[in-house]
């Protein structure tokens, strides 16, 4: 699996592990809702700085957007 897909997969995690739409995350990280989805898919690279954003709006750390998926549901 590519890192994209997996970092995606990660956002989605913590995503609705906090209850929120991806309208919701767009939101409180200043991103289209469109994008949060190409992220989410694997289809979009997000520089480090919007990853610093999207961590940020999930109020967690942003290396556990890089860990493996069942890691991160360990946490």
């Amino acid at each position: 699996m590519s890192l994209e897909k997996k970092f995606g997969q990660n956002v989605r995690y913590w995503r609705k592990k906090r209850g929120l739409s991806q309208e919701e995350l767009a939101d409180r990280a200043q991103l289209h809702a469109t994008y949060v989805s190409g992220i989410e898919t694997g289809y979009r690279n997000p520089t480090v700085k919007i990853i610093g954003r999207i961590a940020d709006a999930l109020d967690i750390e942003p290396s556990l957007l890089f860990e493996d998926p069942e890691k991160a549901r360990k946490k």
